[in-house]
Parts: C-alpha cells; sequence; structure tokens
C-alpha cells in the first residue's frame, strides 16, 4: 500500500470517530479563536509599547529592518510565539484526553478534556516555553544558514517533531516534565517503530489534496455568475477552507492518542485498522 493511500485510510478511520463524536471539532475552534485573540493583543500592547519608542528614536518603514534585528524585537517575537504554542498546546490536550476517552471506551465531555488541560496548565506553559525556543532557535539558523545548512537544519527540524510526537498525549496523561515528557515521547517511538524510520502516513498531504475543491467551490461560483460573484465564490471557498482546518486539527488530535494508546498498550484501538497502526512509520533496513 502506498503512502498515500494509507494516509487516506487512517484520514478515513479517524474522521469515522470526528463523526461520531462532533463536539471534537469544538477544542481546533476555540484553539484558532484564542490564537487570534492573544495575537491581537499582544500586537496592540507591542505597538502601543514599542511606537513611542520609535518615534522617538527616528525610525522610519525604511529602516525599520535594522531595530527588527533588536532584542527588544527579538523578545516581542519569542512572546507572541510562546502565547500561541501554550494556546495551541492547551486545546491539543484537551482534545488528545476527550479522544482518548472514546478509544478507551469511556464517555468524556468537552468541560472533562478542558478540565484536565486545566490541570496541566503549568506543565503545558513550561512545554510551550522549550518548543518556543527550539522553534525560534531553528527558524533564526536557518535564516542564517546557507543551501546546505538549510538542508541540515531541515533534517533536525524533522527529527525535532518525530520525537515530540507524543508529548501532548503524555503531557496529559502522565504528568512529567516537559524534559522528562520529550524523553517519554521519542521512548515511546523508537521501542515501537524504530529508531530510525524510512517514512510513514501523511495527514497532511491528503488534506492538501482535499484543498481542491474549495477552489472549485470559487471557479464554479465564477463560472456560473460571472465575474461579479468572484467575492461570493471568495467566502464560499474561504468558508470550506476554515472547516477543513478545523477537521484537520481534530484528526490530527484523534490520530496522535490513537497511536499514543498503541505506542503505550501494544493495543490497537478500537476503530482502527490493525496493518495500518503498526505500520504507520516504515523502520529503516
Amino acid at each position: 500500500m502506498g503512502r498515500f493511500s494509507r494516509s487516506w485510510e487512517l484520514v478515513e478511520e479517524s474522521f469515522a470517530i470526528l463523526w461520531a463524536d462532533k463536539q471534537l471539532m469544538l477544542f481546533p475552534v476555540l484553539s484558532g479563536i484564542s490564537c487570534l485573540i492573544v495575537t491581537l493583543l499582544l500586537g496592540v500592547s507591542g505597538i502601543a509599547i514599542f511606537l513611542p519608542a520609535l518615534r522617538a528614536a527616528g525610525i522610519t518603514p525604511q529602516n525599520f529592518q535594522h531595530f527588527s534585528r533588536s532584542p527588544e524585537f527579538g523578545a516581542a517575537i519569542f512572546t507572541l510565539y510562546l502565547a500561541n504554542y501554550f494556546v495551541i498546546v492547551f486545546f491539543n490536550v484537551a482534545l488528545v484526553g476527550v479522544a482518548n476517552s472514546r478509544l478507551t471506551g469511556g464517555s468524556w465531555t468537552f468541560d472533562q478534556g478542558l478540565q484536565l488541560a486545566w490541570q496541566r496548565k503549568w506543565l503545558i506553559l513550561q512545554w510551550a516555553f522549550v518548543a518556543a525556543t527550539v522553534g525560534i532557535a531553528l527558524r533564526i539558523l536557518s535564516e542564517r544558514a546557507g543551501f546546505i545548512g538549510r538542508m541540515v537544519i531541515g533534517i533536525i527540524g524533522i527529527a525535532w517533531n518525530l520525537a515530540n510526537y507524543f508529548v501532548v498525549p503524555v503531557l496529559a496523561f502522565e504528568d512529567l516534565s516537559p524534559g522528562a515528557a520529550l524523553y517519554r515521547s521519542s521512548e515511546l517511538f523508537r521501542e515501537t517503530w524504530g529508531e530510525k524510520v524510512a517514512g510513514g502516513f501523511s495527514l497532511g498531504m491528503v488534506f492538501f489534496v482535499l484543498l481542491i475543491p474549495g477552489f472549485a467551490l470559487w471557479l464554479l461560483a465564477v463560472r456560473l455568475y460571472g465575474p461579479g460573484a468572484i467575492a461570493v465564490g471568495g467566502v464560499l471557498m474561504g468558508a470550506y477552507f476554515l472547516l477543513l482546518s478545523v477537521m484537520s486539527s481534530a484528526v490530527q488530535g484523534i490520530f496522535n492518542a490513537a497511536l499514543y494508546r498503541y505506542a503505550c498498550d501494544q493495543t490497537v484501538p478500537s476503530g482502527f485498522s490493525s496493518s495500518l497502526i503498526r505500520n504507520a512509520w516504515t523502520p529503516k533496513d
């Protein structure tokens, strides 16, 4: 079975669980709204704080690039990263908590997922600090490196993503510190699928293909109603993309919980194919 076919079937199996419990989509919705609010609040606060200083220093849009490399600007960007990472991980922990309950025959409610995330808020904040630091560091190194350097940093980024793949469910269920959670996540991955993998599923690839109907909606509106329907088609396309984004986040959370359960218990969760779960990643020979 090819990579895309395997990924498509995994999406179908995860979506079946989502369809049976649509409240799971509320978590990515709230995550997105919260990230938008946090970004706006921090943006307005940053402007209020820095604008008078910028004017006093005679900094204009033409020489803003110099200011963008200052420690103050870097601290502001890091704060934005940290806040958004915290919001995203917070709601992911809540989502994984409820999804795990469904996979194990439980009946957790939306509120219980939020309660779990709230109980772990300080651990989530600590992990958000670690993730934001690594993310900023890799971004800075990538911007300053040459072509070969960017390739190396890209490989490091992939290794980092695999190592922390189970950090969210570990934070949710095992109450470990960020460092211990990262080690536990990496350990679960290595013990289940091996230290090196040649490839694996790609839910992102499936959802990228699913973007095509959104463009088709826009083109259909324009074709049926002429150039005046460009805005209407754009609204339809945007609404479709927004719904797809919510579903994608929910499906990824469900599948993350399913793989975590398999990695911990070596038992395939109900609703998932045994062969697909076991071969989610392909070990290198």
